[in-house]
């Protein structure tokens, strides 16, 4: 009878830890090289996931990231909510379902097609390709569809796209000029005679919380965590490593200000 007090208890504290992992917020990713990728082991890295787990570490929290294909994260994180998501675009469609933690990367996109077609002033005119190709999910899959567009295929990741791209399967790609240069290398394919057709904006992705599903003070628990980690040394080291890796590896022109990885060269007035 002396050991039912301890059992009860111990069988309570299981019970709260059950329900705690249950309310825990999913942290989920997709593929982003060199941001979000598997390395030769088959271990999920990159800046954002380093960064993530950073982040965490103040928090104590031990989730997973879970890698997942893009439509799948982002249709979890606003449909079922209490997620974590990075990277992903801000935009005023997204503004209002997310709380945004902290910026990852800003980068200029553009439709990219083979040769010299012609510079085109709006995305309407993509209309005279047999087929455009985007992430299915994406963006800039949101912005072909509100054009009107009938011609698209949209793939799974941008590595399918843009392989569908240099097998000649589709006639344009609308994607980044840094992430364009980054998977030709990857696939070992030329991509030289690709060329910009239309120069979209630049977009800023970031590392987002769902507010569906989150309070108000769970929201700023994560809020604080961020800015804990984006000012300690730590992240410092763990930025500029990353910023050194992705340059020599990948062969990416980037800087860091503004709390965001810049995918393109520093102004010469500017010191790195």
């Amino acid at each position: 009878m002396m050991r039912m007090p301890g059992i009860i208890l111990l069988a309570l504290l299981v019970l709260i830890s059950d329900v705690r992992a249950q309310n825990d917020l999913a942290i989920l990713t997709h593929e982003e090289p060199p941001f979000v990728f598997r390395d030769q082991t088959d271990q999920l890295t990159g800046y954002a996931v380093e960064l993530v787990g950073g982040i965490q570490t103040h928090l104590g929290s031990h989730q997973p990231v879970l890698l997942n294909p893009w439509a799948r994260a982002y249709m979890r994180a606003t449909e079922q909510g209490r997620v974590v998501l990075f990277p992903l675009v801000r935009n005023e469609e997204r503004e209002a379902l997310f709380h945004w933690l902290m910026p990852l990367t800003r980068n200029l996109h553009a439709v990219f097609a083979n040769g010299s077609p012609g510079k085109i002033a709006a995305l309407e005119q993509l209309e005279q390709f047999t087929a455009v190709g985007v992430q299915r999910g994406d963006f800039r899959e949101s912005l072909l569809i509100d054009a009107g567009l009938k011609n698209l295929v949209s793939y799974t990741t941008w590595r399918q796209a843009v392989t569908a791209l240099t097998k000649g399967r589709i006639d344009a790609l609308f994607f980044s000029a840094a992430g364009l240069d980054y998977y030709c290398g990857q696939l070992k394919r030329d991509c030289s005679s690709y060329t910009s057709i239309y120069t979209h904006n630049i977009e800023t992705t970031y590392i987002a919380l769902s507010r569906l599903g989150v309070d108000e003070q769970e929201a700023e628990r994560w809020q604080q965590a961020t800015e804990a980690f984006r000012d300690s040394a730590m992240f410092t080291q763990m930025r500029n490593s990353w910023l050194k890796r992705i340059r020599s590896e990948y062969g990416l022109t980037l800087h860091y200000a503004d709390s965001a990885l810049n995918l393109w060269a520093l102004p010469k007035t500017v010191h790195p």
